[in-house]
Order: C-alpha cells, then sequence, then structure tokens
C-alpha cells in the first residue's frame, strides 16, 4: 500500500472504526506471520495476532502519522503481545526456513548449504534476546532501519549502529576457530 494512499485509509478508520476492515486485511498475513516465526502454533498465533489488530484498532485514534508503514506500529503491538505471553511461559520459539534465513546468510557471507546453515542457526541462539531481535526484524521480516527504530522505540541511525554490531558479533560467532 502506497503511503499517501495509507495516510488516507488509517484517517477514514480513525474517523470510523468500520473503515479499519482494509487495513486489518492488507496486513494480516504480514503480522500472522511475524508472530507464528516467534509462536510456533497456528492457533496461538492466530490468537495473538487477532489482539495485535483489536488493541492496534482500540489505539488507532491515539495513532499518529510519522512517514512510515502503518506496519511498523503493528510489528511493534504485535511484539508487545508476544513479549507478554512469553514472559507468562518464559521460553521463546522461532521457526525459520530458508527463505527467511538467507538475506542473514548473503550479509554474513556464509555459504548457502546445510551445514552453514546450521552454523547461523548456532550463533543465532547465542545472540542475547534483544540483539536476535535487531537480526529478525531486519533480516526475517525485512523491515527498513527505520521501521525496526519506530518497533524498538529508538531512532533510525541508532537501529542501524545496533544492527551492524550485532552482525559483527554473528560473524564473531560463525568464524571458524584457530
Amino acid at each position: 500500500m502506497e503511503l499517501q494512499h495509507e495516510e488516507a485509509v488509517i484517517r477514514a478508520a480513525q474517523a470510523d472504526a468500520q473503515r479499519f476492515a482494509p487495513l486489518y486485511d492488507h496486513y494480516f498475513t504480514t503480522i500472522f506471520r511475524f508472530v507464528h516465526r516467534r509462536a510456533g502454533e497456528r492457533e496461538l498465533s492466530a490468537d495473538l495476532t487477532q489482539q495485535t489488530f483489536l488493541k492496534a484498532m482500540l489505539a488507532l485514534p491515539k495513532y499518529t502519522f510519522q512517514g512510515l508503514p502503518f506496519r511498523a506500529w503493528l510489528y511493534r503491538i504485535a511484539l508487545n503481545e508476544l513479549r507478554m505471553h512469553w514472559r507468562k511461559k518464559k521460553e521463546v520459539v522461532m521457526d525459520l526456513g530458508w527463505a527467511e534465513v538467507k538475506p542473514l546468510a548473503d550479509e554474513c557471507g556464509v555459504a548457502q548449504q546445510e551445514e552453514e546453515m546450521q552454523l547461523i542457526a548456532s550463533g543465532l541462539g547465542r545472540l542475547k534476546p534483544e540483539q536476535a531481535q535487531l537480526i529478525e526484524l531486519r533480516y526475517f521480516d525485512g523491515l527498513s532501519f527505520a521501521e525496526v527504530g519506530q518497533v524498538l522505540g529508538i531512532g533510525e541511525d541508532a537501529a542501524k549502529m545496533r544492527t551492524h554490531r550485532v552482525l559483527a558479533v554473528l560473524r564473531e560467532y560463525l568464524a571458524p576457530a584457530t
């Protein structure tokens, strides 16, 4: 959805909650995938996604358009829903396929073979949760640095700097032991 069109749709939904449906329809699959990758269970993912959209719809009157896609705001709400869920469960699950890992593998200069993919999975497992979250948002969810910043409540430059620092740590984990 083009930003100008999206802004118009958001304003219409802010004036009349019945007009939230186009935003829901456009972003449901994206947010569901984001949640499902972290929740692992289809039913749980559907529940958390529904909760995300309900909270978004209820908070929409307070939403201010900042020139970023609406999805960044939805990701932030979804991330908060996931945090609340995992805080209760005290565990985190992430289901990744090759399509999600490929951009990260390319960035780290890792060959696209099974053994190297296992190295990446191992390296990701060694990252602190907040470090892994940066990588997930940027490489697995395809968010821009500005969107990552909005989701995490930091500036675009801070998101870029932190992501590059985490990539350096991940590259160290992937380097062969000498």
